[in-house]
């Protein structure tokens, strides 16, 4: 009888914990908001050399002409000045 009572009361308390886990979450969930990222951090470059793809914020730049440039690497930044 006493056993009875308390795996009832066990379940009731493992019940109620779940449901606050996934209420306090949905919660937390709505009152937190990442930062969006900006475009210019997302923002992808294709190195004119090798054609590697890189985060503009991340790439090296140069300017030709009217035109900026960007560079996965010094040795791919120099090449295109040779070339230029």
């Amino acid at each position: 009888m006493l056993l009875g009572w308390l795996i009832r009361l066990l379940l009731a308390v493992l019940v109620i914990r779940v449901v606050w886990y996934f209420v306090s979450g949905l919660i937390t969930g709505v009152r937190k908001q990442s930062p969006s990222p900006t475009e210019d951090s997302v923002a992808l470059v294709k190195d004119p050399v090798c054609g590697t793809y890189i985060r503009r914020v991340d790439a090296l730049s140069a300017r030709a002409g009217q035109e900026t440039h960007y560079f996965c690497s010094e040795r791919c930044q120099q090449a295109f000045m040779k070339t230029a």
